[in-house]
């Protein structure tokens, strides 16, 4: 790859406060110390540092092991002293915090990507619980008899010699000489086969060695959730025409506004370049793709045990973001009547602007987890809806007399894939495509829409019906 390529990015630091909320930035500011030394421990442990480190690491663990009972027994307090006055120290020479910069975002997610590249993959194998359960049965004898004449903790200590060792050099060309032995793959086979009660497979005892991918793919799945809001208006019916300071017609579930499902689009394909654990840069693509071909309506009726995602028709909704067919005037006199029938109601609706509708946004994203949580077992109809009262409280699954808001769920699962191949060196930072370049296979089949809110506060419709309300 050029370095022409690379060198068209945004910066770091600018591009990351702009798109990550403050809580995460402050939280990894925050935390940078502690990933930074969970990082140094997974190297060391993982033999990418020098020899002598990863050979100290594992004298501490056998230390750890054969002296944690002498030393808690006989040096707790003086190690309590010393951790007490190590914090005072560090706390005098770091009175004023200094102020973060791009390189140390930077380092933050690079230390990130180089604890997830260093976790283990372990793939539990496809064994049916009772064969498991048999070979743990078996297993449980020499075990015992084996604790009965060496001590737990050089147990312990050999269990974790076998973890720290295990991605040395010198044990993975070990295993790979020792499996290279048919006897001793023959005799692997053989005890795994006794253990589980099951012949060995005819293709298990040939030599197969691990392909290794160039290009890493990682993918993530994420369920997008848009939440639908009507409010019923009289010779209206149910319309996506709300009060002021409500909810939007669209939003989240902590009521932001989002565009509707036909007009929803995925966040743009990012290309990042970082440093690895050895300074080399790589590139990191991500990619978003739909994984369903339509959006789900969550629906739960009653008797049903969970949750059920069908496919109902997309409504018709206009650039504005509300749905098509309404009229302003037939929607102002409506309004006139509910105000002149209700005054309390409609009035307390649109002058409080701390109703049930929007206290989610103010307690933050703690209530919204919440409010998911209870969301799940609401009962809902045929169509997914949700009916509620005036102030979107005292919600059922059935419409009627003083429920006069509903709501429902559309979701839709997408699937991102992140690409990590190296790259030669150059500068590292963040390459966001365009929307119009990402979406382009979804750009016909979408109608334009505008990226303000939707619902916006100013919009003609709402103003005419604030006035008729203040009259």
């Amino acid at each position: 790859m050029s370095t022409t390529d690379s060198d068209n990015h945004v910066p770091v630091l600018s591009d990351f406060l702009s798109n990550v909320p403050p809580v995460l930035t402050f939280a990894l500011v925050q935390l940078a110390p502690c990933i930074s030394v969970c990082r140094s421990g997974l190297q060391i442990a993982s033999w990418r540092t020098s020899w002598y480190q990863s050979w100290l690491l594992l004298g501490s663990w056998w230390a750890l092991c054969l002296l944690l009972n002498v030393t808690l027994r006989l040096f707790l307090p003086f190690v309590i002293v010393v951790y007490i006055a190590w914090s005072q120290r560090r706390q005098k020479k770091h009175t004023l915090p200094e102020p973060t910069s791009e390189a140390v975002l930077r380092n933050v997610i690079t230390d990130l990507t180089t604890i997830q590249s260093y976790l283990p993959k372990l793939s539990v194998p496809a064994t049916h619980i009772p064969k498991l359960f048999r070979a743990a049965l078996i297993l449980s004898g020499p075990y015992i008899l084996i604790s009965y004449y060496v001590s737990l903790r050089v147990i312990c200590g050999l269990a974790g010699t076998v973890f720290l060792t295990w991605r040395a050099p010198w044990a993975m060309v070990l295993r790979a000489a020792i499996w290279r032995s048919a006897w001793f793959r023959w005799g692997a086979y053989r005890s795994w086969s006794f253990l589980i009660g099951e012949p060995i497979p005819v293709k298990a005892m040939s030599f197969q060695p691990a392909a290794n991918s160039s290009t890493p793919v990682q993918s993530l799945r994420f369920l997008f959730t848009v939440y639908e809001n009507q409010r019923w208006w009289m010779a209206l019916d149910w319309t996506a025409a709300l009060l002021p300071g409500e909810r939007p017609s669209w939003c989240s579930a902590s009521q932001h506004p989002l565009l509707p499902p036909n007009a929803f689009t995925l966040p743009d394909n990012t290309t990042v370049y970082i440093r690895d654990e050895t300074g080399a840069r790589v590139k990191r693509t991500a990619t978003w793709k739909w994984e369903e071909p339509e959006w789900k309506v969550l629906v739960k009726k009653e008797g049903q045990g969970g949750m059920s995602r069908v496919e109902r028709p997309l409504p018709n909704v206009d650039p504005t973001g509300n749905t098509a067919g309404s009229s302003g005037s037939k929607f102002l006199k409506a309004a006139g009547r509910i105000r002149d029938a209700s005054n309390g109601g409609s009035s307390a609706s649109s002058d409080n602007k701390n109703t049930s509708g929007s206290e989610t946004v103010d307690q933050g994203m703690e209530d919204s987890q919440d409010a998911d949580s209870e969301d799940d077992n609401i009962l809902t109809d045929a169509d997914g809806w949700v009916y509620g009262d005036n102030k979107w409280e005292n919600q059922s699954n059935r419409g009627g007399i003083s429920k006069y808001t509903r709501y429902r769920r559309w979701t839709r699962v997408a699937v991102v894939f992140e690409v990590v191949e190296p790259v030669t060196p150059g500068k590292v930072g963040i390459k966001r495509q365009d929307s119009e370049e990402v979406n382009t296979f979804t750009a016909e089949a979408l109608p334009p829409t505008d990226t303000t809110p939707m619902n916006p506060p100013d919009s003609p419709l709402r103003q005419r019906l604030r006035n008729a309300l203040k009259q």
